[in-house]
């Protein structure tokens, strides 16, 4: 699944296809207000941040300090073209060794259906562990169950796989979160499931 959906972003026209022209929505920057609001610092972890636009070129122009991580070759020397005030990683979720409590904030927009759904506990449990107690996280999930389900975007085929809202609400407050809003996005002829969350216990 990891190869289809780094080919399928390495070679399609991700960027003149499916984000032409895209900013940041009303409703998206209302979530990103909120996690702002509980946050006390200013670094953030973007995992798939695509080409760093829209979402990391709003962070920095908040005077947020970002770290992205992409899968794609292409979208990564991209990001660093659009963002160079940001550090941007190429590789897997999984090959990232941060150290725990680095972050303010995790966040992860329309990125993490794109890894096997049954890896998304491990990567919460991940996530948990590099946010810091007082931080936060603003994540987009799948809004249905669905297991290496075939589409396309930017010409290319592309696949995704989730679990149903209330599994990934049970599997964050699992590992580790308490859920202080979700919101389900209808775009494009696509559905979201935002979720905004914090450490247990804050």
């Amino acid at each position: 699944m990891r190869e289809k959906v780094k080919e399928g972003y390495d070679e399609g026209d991700y960027e003149g296809d499916y984000r032409k022209g895209r900013e940041v929505r009303e409703k998206e920057r209302e979530l990103l207000d909120r996690l702002f609001g509980r946050v006390s610092s200013s670094r953030v972890l973007d995992l798939g941040c695509g080409t760093g636009l829209p979402f990391d070129r709003f962070l920095v122009e908040k005077d947020f300090d970002v770290t992205g991580v992409d899968i794609s070759e292409k979208h990564v020397k991209m990001a660093r073209e659009n963002v160079p005030e940001a550090d941007f990683i190429e590789g897997d979720f999984f090959e990232r060794d941060f150290e725990e409590n680095t972050f303010d904030a995790v966040v992860s927009f329309y990125a993490i259906f794109h890894i096997p759904r049954q890896e998304h506990p491990e990567l919460f449990t991940q996530i948990r562990k590099w946010v810091k107690e007082d931080g936060a996280v603003l994540i987009t999930l799948g809004p249905e169950e669905m297991d290496n389900h075939h589409g396309e975007i930017g010409g290319q085929e592309m696949l995704w796989s989730s679990y149903s809202p209330e599994k990934n609400i049970k599997l964050l407050e699992d590992a580790g979160f308490d859920i202080v809003t979700t919101y389900t996005e209808d775009y494009r002829d696509e559905t979201h499931f935002w979720v905004l969350a914090e450490p247990s216990g804050q």
